[in-house]
Order: structure tokens, then C-alpha cells, then sequence
């Protein structure tokens, strides 16, 4: 690469998509002076799923310089998670306090549309240029700079040079879809169906903050995040196979069918009203091979997104936006923005993934759930596997043999019965059917299917 002149750029970085990775580099970047374009194509707020975060954000937080106290009371504390089995005969309580190496076990529920929308103007505040509601078009690379033409509202093409670009842009994939380097996992082939509701019980004092998740027998499993207000997200997760199977109907219908088959769900839903359209997702599990080269970075789920049952979302995509601010920012002071000095980057991307992949894959198998549900209180084995769900990817020695036993245990589960087994049987055919919870008169949401 030829050496740089940065005279030459409009901007030393354009970050494509203003989600919370987007926002996060952008704001990380801005706040070391680094001159910042960020397109977003949408109009902010605006609906996303994935709700719940992990404790390790408040680190992050702190190094884009946001502070906590903004909040107010628009976002529910979280302190931990409950899994509760289908018939409710076994649950177990995860409590961030307990944490090994969780400094700062509060974390939050968020209703994405204000906490990206938080977050954006956050970057903006940090001196970054924002453009909403404009689609970046392409981008084309020379060796002394990218330039990246793009579109508002209104059309007509703009163009600008930059030093580096940083894909932002979520599964749409400005750079990660063009250069085909994603990558379906295979192993997490997965459909969400998914809604807001209002009517539904809450524990009391602080566990009402709870996000509470329901195994299903199938291995699929039903999420209760709790929002302000009255707000509840409720969504299940089942197999690509076996949603395929199931009798085809509006999302409406799908969603009151998983309910009313999932008796610990019934018991919860049974005062429920839902307040927003259905939706859906589909194999939602992918990973770039790779994740940089000369002048560009992928940050959050343009270049990864792993199965949302621990909570990854937020956390991955921010961290990985603070990351990518990093390597950018020492790549300019270096004059090398070659794909050569961001491998480190690379590598942690791919560490990081896996680390909490293995988690995830081995939620969907009998075997985990049934030592997961049941932990022994011997060898401190239940606060480090709590560790992990809190978000901690770079764990202790401490905490990294005991992981290695739980997944001993696992691994003898298959073969013998070190724990009583409690994830294996069909589905119950006695749960009482219920319709599809009402939509309220006049709140401007249709009961047609959502998207």
C-alpha cells in the first residue's frame, strides 16, 4: 500500500449502519478525533429484536464514554437469568452477583428501538457526521484511500473519500454479502416467531428483571424479556426441521400453537395481550471467514451473529465495535491500513465466537440441559459457567478448569446418568389449547402476519 495522505479523504473512517456496533465504533473513533461518516439506512427509532444484555456491557459503556444514568427509567435492571423446564418441575436461577469475574453484575432490558436509538445519538454527540435514512451503494477500493457513494432519501448519488471502511450494516452485509464471505452455521439452523405483549405476571423485587427462558422437549425454548412498563417480549426458538413439519398458518397462529403446547408458557401467557405484530427470523447463525482486509473491518452482525439464547447479541456487536475503533485508530497513527495489521483484530472476532458457540451449540442437546439445570455445588463449577452467561470471553484459569469439568459431565451424561435426565420425551399432547392472545382496539396494530 502506498503511503497515505489524508488530506486527500473527506473522512478517515465511513461506518456503514448505525446499530449498536455502528454507533459504538463511531463513537469511539469520534472521541480520539478521528473524522467519522456514518450512514444508517433506517430512521431512528425503529423496531429491532434481541432485548437482553449481558453484564460485561457497563465496560463498554465506559470506553465510549456513555454513562449508565442516562437510562432513567426507560430500561429494566437485569441481574440474572431463570431456565425453567416445560412442565416447570425444574428450574434454576442464574445470578450475575454470584459471577466469577463479574465486577458489575447489573446490566439491563432494553427496548431496542430507544437504546439504538440511545446509542446513535451518542456517536453524533461524540462529534461523528450521522446521515439516517441514506444507503450506502457501494464502495470502491484504490491503494490510497475508499471511496463510498451514497444515497439519502431523496436520491441523488453522493460520494466521499475515506481512509477505511467498517461494516456496521447488520445481515444486510454492505461488504460481508458482496465479497461472500459469510457463512451459515450449520449446527444452529434455527426460526424465532416472536411478540410483544402486556398482561403478563412478573416476579417480585428484583427478579421481576429476570429475562426467563422455557426448554422445550424438542430442544427448541421460549424467551419472557421483561420491557418498561407492562411490555413483555415473548419469542420461541425451535428448529429449522421442526418448524418445517409443523401444519403452515399465520404467524399468529404458529406462535399461540408453541405457546399452548408449552405448559409453563401457557401458565404465564394466560392473561396475556399482545401489542405488536408477529414476526419472525430464520437461520439467524452465521460467521465470515473473514472478517477485514486492506482498508476494511467487519463489526457486528455483518460479520457474525450467534444464536440469541445466552444474550450474545448487544454485547458481541459492541465489543466488536469498540474493537474495530481501536484497530482503525492505531492504524491511522501507523499509516497501515493493510488486512495484514487488523488480523489480530480477526482473531479475536473468530476467539471470542467460539467461546460462547460452544454454549450455545451445546444448549440444543439433552445432555447439557440436564447438567446446566442441575449444577453441583462442588468445585464452584455453577458461578463460572455463570461467568460466562454474564459475558465473560476471557476467562480466568480459575474459571477455565472448571468449565472444562462441566463439559466432562456433559460429555459423561451421554453415556451414563450422572444427573437426572429431564430433557427427553415428546411434547405433552394434555397442555391445554389457548387462542391466539387479543390485540387491543385502536392501538394501531393489525393481526395480519409480520415480517
Amino acid at each position: 500500500m502506498r503511503p497515505d495522505d489524508p488530506s486527500r479523504w473527506d473522512f478517515d473512517v465511513a461506518v456503514i449502519g448505525g446499530g449498536p456496533a455502528g454507533s459504538t465504533c463511531a463513537a469511539a473513533l469520534a472521541r480520539r478525533r478521528r473524522r467519522v461518516l456514518l450512514l444508517e439506512r433506517e430512521r431512528f427509532p425503529r423496531f429491532h429484536i434481541g432485548e437482553s444484555l449481558l453484564a460485561n456491557v457497563s465496560d463498554l459503556f465506559d470506553r465510549i464514554g456513555l454513562d449508565p444514568a442516562e437510562f432513567g427509567d426507560r430500561f429494566v435492571e437485569k441481574w440474572g437469568a431463570s431456565f425453567v423446564t416445560a412442565d416447570g418441575d425444574v428450574s434454576r436461577y442464574v445470578d450475575f452477583t454470584a459471577a466469577l469475574q463479574t465486577p458489575r453484575p447489573r446490566t439491563w432490558q432494553v427496548e431496542r428501538s430507544k437504546f439504538d436509538d440511545m446509542l446513535l445519538r451518542h456517536a453524533l454527540a461524540s462529534g461523528a457526521e450521522v446521515h439516517q435514512e441514506t444507503r450506502a451503494l457501494h464502495a470502491t477500493f484504490a491503494p490510497d484511500g475508499v471511496e463510498v457513494a451514497f444515497a439519502g432519501e431523496q436520491g441523488g448519488e453522493r460520494r466521499a473519500r475515506v481512509g477505511a471502511v467498517v461494516d456496521a450494516s447488520g445481515r444486510a452485509g454492505f461488504l460481508s454479502a458482496r465479497l461472500g464471505h459469510r457463512r451459515p452455521d450449520p449446527r444452529l439452523r434455527k426460526v424465532a416467531v416472536h411478540a410483544h405483549y402486556e398482561g403478563i405476571a412478573r416476579p417480585e423485587g428484583r427478579r421481576g428483571g429476570d429475562i426467563r427462558i422455557v426448554s422445550r422437549p424438542d430442544l427448541g425454548w421460549f424467551w419472557f424479556i421483561p420491557l418498561a412498563g407492562e411490555r413483555m417480549s415473548v419469542g420461541v426458538v425451535v428448529d429449522h426441521a421442526v418448524h418445517a413439519a409443523r401444519p403452515q398458518g399465520t404467524l399468529e397462529e404458529t406462535l399461540a400453537a408453541y405457546i399452548a403446547e408449552t405448559p409453563q408458557a401457557v401458565a404465564w401467557c394466560r392473561t396475556a395481550r399482545r401489542i405488536s405484530p408477529v414476526r419472525t427470523e430464520a437461520d439467524f447463525s452465521y460467521h465470515a471467514d473473514r472478517h477485514a482486509g486492506d482498508r476494511y473491518l467487519l463489526a457486528g452482525d455483518a460479520g457474525a451473529f450467534l444464536d440469541p439464547v445466552f444474550s450474545t447479541g448487544v454485547m458481541l456487536a459492541m465489543t466488536s465495535g469498540v474493537e474495530a475503533a481501536e484497530a482503525i485508530d492505531a492504524g491511522l497513527t501507523a499509516g497501515d491500513l493493510s488486512a495484514r495489521r487488523f488480523q489480530p483484530y480477526e482473531r479475536r472476532l473468530h476467539r471470542r465466537y467460539l467461546h460462547f458457540r460452544r454454549f450455545v451449540a451445546g444448549f440444543y442437546e439433552a445432555p447439557f440441559r440436564d447438567v446446566f439445570f442441575q449444577p453441583t455445588a462442588r468445585l464452584g463449577l455453577a458461578p463460572a459457567v455463570t461467568s460466562i452467561l454474564a459475558g465473560n470471553w476471557r476467562p480466568s484459569w480459575a474459571v477455565r478448569w472448571r468449565i472444562a469439568v462441566f463439559f466432562a459431565l456433559v460429555w459423561m451424561q451421554r453415556y451414563v446418568t450422572v444427573v437426572p435426565r429431564t430433557h427427553s420425551g415428546a411434547l405433552s399432547s394434555a397442555a391445554p389449547p389457548v387462542a391466539a392472545p387479543a390485540v387491543a382496539p385502536g392501538d394501531g396494530v393489525t393481526t395480519t402476519t409480520g415480517s
